[in-house]
């Protein structure tokens, strides 16, 4: 969900597109094969950074709803655009959580569902509630953690960690095959099942992260 500038990759690749983690729009970062030394490995500080968008959106809002498999409530997670009217600030991602439930992490697969919407958008209320930058800078991943509640849906990964009964950090992953579209919009639908240990690309793949904090 974060920035927009113009990022080159390599001589082969480069973009002048805003992008967003939750957002309105899906954004996308070429990845190309052939960019010289810096293509064999990827750490943390090598900046394959562009400020995208972390959860996609739709029109002037977005509104996820996250439900566990047993049913329980996890929460909502609401996306705003440039253009929000209403208390709401432009570009941030609120997360309205059922904290009580958060002992289903890491046992119970995630479903997400969204609504679009424009206007002011609805009110909602959460046990714990956190608003993060929509707007995020997606960078290589170096060595992942293997601690924290990873779920993963096709090539995204999801880590949420708890502290004292709340939601102390996010991290969602994307990886890629070089000369594929690079990281985009994060838009969850449908199931995220529960997963464990490092997100570990390929061979040949690069993944891509935005880690942020309550």
């Amino acid at each position: 969900m974060k920035g927009a500038y113009e990022h080159r990759l390599c001589a082969e690749v480069s973009l002048n597109h805003r992008f967003s983690l939750l957002g309105t729009i899906v954004v996308m970062m070429g990845v190309a094969t052939g960019c010289g030394a810096n293509d064999a490995t990827f750490e943390d500080d090598d900046v394959a950074e562009a400020e995208l968008a972390q959860v996609d959106l739709g029109l002037e809002w977005r509104s996820y709803t996250v439900t566990y498999d047993n049913n329980a409530t996890f929460g909502t997670i609401l996306a705003t655009g440039p253009n929000v009217s209403g208390a709401f600030r432009p570009n941030r991602e609120y997360w309205y959580v059922n904290a009580s439930n958060l002992q289903y992490l890491g046992t119970e697969d995630l479903h997400f569902s969204h609504t679009d919407g424009t206007g002011t958008p609805p009110s909602y209320s959460g046990t714990q509630e956190f608003n993060l930058p929509r707007i995020a800078s997606w960078t290589s991943l170096g060595t992942d953690t293997s601690s924290g509640n990873r779920y993963t849906s096709g090539n995204l990964d999801l880590r949420i960690f708890t502290s004292s009964g709340a939601i102390s950090q996010v991290i969602w992953y994307q990886t890629f095959t070089p000369g594929s579209v690079g990281p985009s919009n994060v838009t969850p639908n449908g199931t995220f099942t529960t997963n464990s240990g490092a997100v570990t690309p390929g061979t040949g793949q690069v993944t891509y992260k935005v880690d942020q904090t309550p």
